[in-house]
């Protein structure tokens, strides 16, 4: 059996494991999307501190918009990778939610915590933290920095 604190640190890694497989395949754009994703993974938990959970995603949703659809990117077409890193990493708290038990619908990230009461939203936001923690750290020790996506 393992422990809450062991299941976030599994699927962080599991998350992470995915970006760095998804930049080999992208050739020379995959460096500089790694290394954005890295960025973003750092800059989430003090996001969801300073602005809270809603706000984050909101933002977050907002820079994903950007991203152009997953099939141009294996077509070799001109990609948006800063959109592409903020969209993989709402992807990661989306499943992290479904893993969870708490967003099992597939809804709209806002509209689902919009709609939450406050003791759950509180709930829900304290569960993000702690696996946005566990994504920093370990995306931090997996993937080379660049420098690019500050």
């Amino acid at each position: 059996m393992r422990s809450k604190v062991q299941e976030l640190a599994r699927l962080a890694y599991e998350c992470v494991k995915q970006v760095k497989d998804e930049a080999k395949k992208m050739d020379e754009k995959g460096k500089d999307f790694a290394s954005r994703y890295l960025s973003y993974t750092k800059k989430l938990p003090s996001m969801i501190i300073y602005n809270g959970l809603l706000t984050t995603v909101a933002f977050a949703k907002a820079k994903a918009k950007k991203a152009s659809t997953r099939a141009k990117v294996e077509e070799g077409e001109k990609v948006n990778i800063e959109g592409l890193a903020w969209e993989k990493l709402l992807e990661h708290l989306k499943e992290f939610l479904r893993r969870e038990g708490i967003n099992q619908d597939n809804k709209d990230l806002i509209e689902f915590l919009s709609k939450r009461e406050v003791q759950e939203y509180r709930f829900i936001t304290k569960r993000v933290l702690d696996f946005s923690l566990w994504l920093k750290r370990i995306a931090e020790g997996e993937i080379e920095d660049e420098g690019k996506g500050d």
